[in-house]
């Protein structure tokens, strides 16, 4: 007989949530909560749902947090992507790792130690929209609503205990030129031109290391010119997206100004540099254009919280280790923006997300349900 987490999972993944479609998968998950003895389950005007248990009148020590998002299935699976199909102890479906298997884990972890009887303090569990989309934008109503002491992020590490992630600035380059007859270029000035210079100004741009999180990034994702397409004409500028990775004490103006810097040693002007502003929807219908500005965030490993995580893993009889996630998360919010301790911990391996075949190991599930379960009752000792 399947355990609670696996069929829990399984559940999760045989509902398709892309963002902004997450009405079925939200409504679920509201369900099982209540099923497994949450006594506050609400869902916010996002639609992401955070169910509470413990006394009603005590402080919420903990929450737990994962999305309910998933990105879109491309290429060909041995599997059906939405069928959640248990093979050779694994579970295979779009989302098994990022994240449902989180969530399902947080779920009923907490809940198994909510049975025990010793909750002195609450414990919730975030079960977030729109994270694939943006970055920390969900949660933040979300800690609006219970304002935890900490926060784990239940992303996909191995159960390995993440102290911080590089932080993530999404930015438009626009060179701006004079229109013309293609046939007649000299009567125009032609932005590609000034492009070309400032993606291998920028390309030798010297980036700021730390000996956590790395080296930062700068990366170019896309170039577009307007009008595009430009027929038999000079265009009138030409745009380059930006994905820059930061670092801990990185802000938006210091990257700004960075870039700025290096266009201007190589003789570039004519341009607009912004950060975007993507407008995103929910299937509440709620609209908003969120900066694409994710700070990075990290902090010691004698930080109570991962002193916390590494006693839970170790009665959990897993071996703990700790590392940094490349990539961005909902942490940009909480320890990022708002400076509430956070970890990252999670089953699943983080180079299975977004895959052909995405799936995750039952005894991962497992694991991380009795380490979840063993880090709400440590929270509430505290």
């Amino acid at each position: 007989m399947l355990s609670d987490v696996v069929r829990l999972t399984q559940d999760m993944v045989r509902v398709p949530s892309l963002s902004g479609d997450e009405a079925r998968v939200s409504e679920l998950v509201a369900g099982r909560m209540r099923e497994a003895g949450f006594t506050d389950v609400r869902t916010d005007r996002n639609g992401s749902v955070l169910g509470l248990i413990g006394p009603e009148d005590a402080e919420v020590a903990l929450l737990f947090d994962g999305h309910l998002d998933v990105v879109p299935v491309v290429g060909d699976w041995r599997f059906d992507p939405f069928g959640a199909t248990l093979h050779e102890g694994r579970l295979y479906g779009r989302g098994s790792t990022d994240m449902k298997g989180g969530v399902a884990a947080a779920i009923c972890g907490v809940a198994a130690a909510a049975r025990e009887g010793k909750l002195t303090r609450r414990v919730g569990v975030s079960a977030s929209v729109l994270e694939e989309v943006i970055e920390g934008h969900a949660l933040g109503s979300v800690l609006d609503l219970c304002e935890p002491a900490a926060v784990v992020i239940c992303e996909p590490s191995k159960l390995e205990v993440r102290t911080g992630q590089k932080g993530r600035l999404e930015l438009l380059l626009t060179l701006h030129g004079k229109p013309a007859h293609a046939a007649s270029p000299h009567l125009g000035v032609n932005p590609l031109h000034a492009a070309a210079r400032a993606l291998l100004a920028l390309e030798a741009l010297t980036l700021p290391t730390d000996p956590v999180l790395g080296r930062a990034l700068l990366v170019p994702t896309d170039i577009v010119s307007s009008p595009y397409p430009s027929i038999s004409m000079i265009p009138s500028a030409t745009t380059i997206r930006f994905d820059r990775r930061t670092l801990s004490g990185e802000n938006a103006d210091d990257v700004l100004g960075e870039v700025r810097a290096c266009l201007a040693a190589h003789g570039i002007d004519g341009y607009t540099l912004s950060i975007t502003d993507d407008a995103v929807q929910t299937f509440t219908g709620l609209e908003a254009r969120p900066s694409r500005w994710l700070p990075a965030w990290s902090q010691p490993e004698d930080a109570p919280l991962v002193k916390q995580a590494f006693e839970a893993l170790t009665r959990a009889g897993v071996a703990p280790r700790s590392g940094c996630w490349p990539f961005c998360t909902n942490g940009s919010e909480s320890a990022g923006r708002r400076r509430i301790p956070t970890i990252g911990l999670g089953p699943g391996n983080e180079e299975d997300a977004h895959t052909i075949d995405e799936s995750i190991a039952l005894d991962q599930l497992e694991a991380a349900k009795e380490v979840y379960k063993q880090l709400t009752l440590l929270a509430c000792a505290a």
